[in-house]
């Protein structure tokens, strides 16, 4: 396994952390683009195939059916940070589908959301399932079962038909039959299947350009793209990577975090798909890896970049208020880029 220093951490201009990693980026036909890395290795992408497993949301029918708003199917793709704004909508859907939030399969958390956090625990009041991270995409998963007749009993165990429905459109963006590698449990309880980072790659860029797949995925996918690129602040929430990458490009790049360290975006004008792995599970180093990967594609304008600066770059601020460091792509890499 090799991986290649992406980030480092310096204190006062001196090197005093490294991040290694992989990163590809592919096409929608699964040519590989530029590769950092053994991009061969496996991957647990976990959220980040969140708007993947959303697809079936549409493609069933389930999102008309229920009328499903630009929100609630950017929620459904999310891993919001349970903001006030995701927690009421999360409650309003499950109401209009006759559910709660014991319906609800992923475990009681305080919100992400430190302000709301403090708030609710300032208040006596404890977490619950509805501030989980992925609250949304249990919703979304229960409104396809309950439009396709299925059992909502164990709907998160990878034998459910729902599962299996889920890691066959996983396995066509991937053009790779997922089911062959080994499968893990996530931490909201669904399964969490493994990839190369390669398919992983190739799976967003076919999110970004569905051009070869069915014409009912394919406008699944579409009506996918809309829904988060006009409700971005659904897909995480304010101040997050994603969705300011997602809003201040227009949906122009389409990005998503997975946990331990994972990140992807999908470019569906070009029809490229980005994934990266940050080998140590630092989350403080993937969004910096990424958008030198957009700046190395030249995807972003001067005026994103000035925008994006506060995560392209971001600053170490001690308990005094003051900017003791930086997190930035490695010299290295950069230069190899140049």
């Amino acid at each position: 396994m090799v991986n290649e220093l992406l980030v480092e951490v310096t204190r006062n201009g001196t090197v005093e952390s490294r991040h290694f990693g992989v990163a590809v980026v592919c096409d929608f036909k699964g040519q590989v683009v530029k590769s950092w890395g053994d991009i061969d290795q496996l991957v647990f992408p976990r959220s980040a195939l969140k708007p993947m497993l959303a697809i079936h949301l549409v493609e069933s029918g389930a999102s008309e059916h229920f009328s499903l708003s630009d929100a609630e199917l950017s929620l459904a793709c999310s891993s919001h940070q349970g903001e006030p704004m995701h927690q009421e909508l999360v409650e309003s859907w499950l109401e209009r589908l006759g559910l709660t939030e014991d319906d609800l399969a992923c475990g009681a958390v305080l919100p992400e959301h430190t302000e709301s956090a403090h708030k609710l625990l300032a208040s006596g009041q404890h977490g619950c399932r509805v501030h989980h991270n992925c609250s949304g995409k249990h919703t979304g998963f229960l409104t396809t079962a309950l439009h396709l007749g299925m059992s909502l009993h164990q709907y998160h165990h990878v034998e459910h038909p729902l599962q299996q429905l889920s890691l066959d459109i996983l396995s066509d963006l991937a053009a790779v039959d997922l089911k062959q590698y080994p499968m893990g449990i996530d931490g909201c309880g669904l399964p969490a299947p493994t990839m190369p980072l390669r398919q992983l790659g190739h799976a967003m860029a076919r999110f970004a350009k569905p051009v070869d797949l069915s014409d009912s995925r394919a406008q699944a996918i579409y009506r996918l793209h809309k829904a988060i690129t006009n409700e971005p602040l659904f897909i995480a929430g304010h101040g997050s990577v994603v969705s300011e990458l997602n809003e201040i490009t227009k949906g122009f790049v389409l990005a998503k975090t997975g946990a331990e360290g994972v990140i992807t975006a999908a470019l569906p004008k070009r029809g490229l798909g980005i994934a990266v792995k940050i080998a140590d599970g630092g989350e403080r180093a993937r969004a910096v890896a990424l958008l030198a990967i957009l700046n190395h594609l030249g995807v972003l304008t001067d005026q994103e970049k000035r925008q994006l600066h506060n995560h392209s770059a971001p600053t170490l601020i001690n308990s005094r208020g003051i900017n003791v460091g930086e997190i930035c792509p490695a010299r290295s890499w950069l230069q190899e880029n140049e």
